[in-house]
């Protein structure tokens, strides 16, 4: 082993992470503060103070070496790009065409990414989906969903 293989430690990303949710969880503090009902201010109060306390137990973690320690495997980050634009995409569409005609082109489009080969499963799933949503939301609780700028 090489003495500069020694001196070389990997960067933790633990610390990204709980940087991460310490942000959120203050945002999400700080927005709870608008909220006119006191009794409504509970929920989000405790759910952030919860996201900062399991935050700083995982500094803790990562930083004294405790318990069992991630290594990290960055091999499908690109995939999870790629997903995450299909993810913004459908958002658009949903503002734009509505939910029951962006649902199914994300379904397809977001199983057949993942590497779904079985054409008769997307397309039910890409046609059952929206069609539940539609019976339960629309006619049993009476929910309209979004039907975008267009419609």
């Amino acid at each position: 082993m090489n003495k500069n293989d020694k001196a070389k430690t990997e960067f933790n990303y633990n610390y990204i992470s709980v940087i991460l949710l310490c942000v959120w969880a203050l945002a999400f503090i700080v927005e709870a503060r608008k909220i006119t009902e006191p009794q409504s201010r509970i929920f989000p109060y405790f759910i952030g103070g919860i996201s900062i306390f399991l935050a700083i137990i995982l500094l803790i973690k990562s930083k004294f070496n405790l318990g069992f320690q991630d290594t990290f495997d960055f091999s499908g980050t690109g995939k999870a790009i790629k997903y995450g634009i299909i993810l913004i995409i459908y958002v658009a569409l949903t503002a734009t065409l509505g939910f029951y005609i962006s649902t199914p082109l994300y379904l397809l489009g977001g199983m057949w990414m993942l590497g779904q080969k079985n054409k008769k499963l997307m397309i039910g799933v890409a046609i059952g989906t929206p069609l539940i949503i539609f019976l339960f939301f629309d006619l049993i609780l009476g929910i309209k969903i979004p039907m975008g700028m267009f419609f």
